[in-house]
């Protein structure tokens, strides 16, 4: 039992992913107003696209980064 603790200690701080919300562009229902925000403003509005943007004015879209999972922390070196 106490090997089993140890193990899930040690591997819990890998679960765990810290990183900003995105934001995403809502509609007003009402006058077709678009505001960027990262939860919905309330009722009357609904989500525009889905596409998350990673700046509150909805310019740069969200990407996605392509990394190995068997290297924590591996940064391709560029022309190797």
């Amino acid at each position: 039992m106490r090997d089993v603790l140890i193990a899930f200690s040690l591997l819990l701080p890998l679960l765990a992913s810290a990183a900003p919300a995105p934001y995403y562009q809502w509609q007003s229902k009402a006058d077709g107003t678009v505001i960027c925000r990262q939860t919905s403003p309330g009722h009357g509005w609904e989500l525009l696209n889905g596409q998350p943007f990673r700046d509150l004015n909805c310019t740069m879209p969200a990407a996605r980064i392509e990394r190995p999972s068997a290297v924590p922390g591996f940064h391709p070196q560029p022309g190797r």
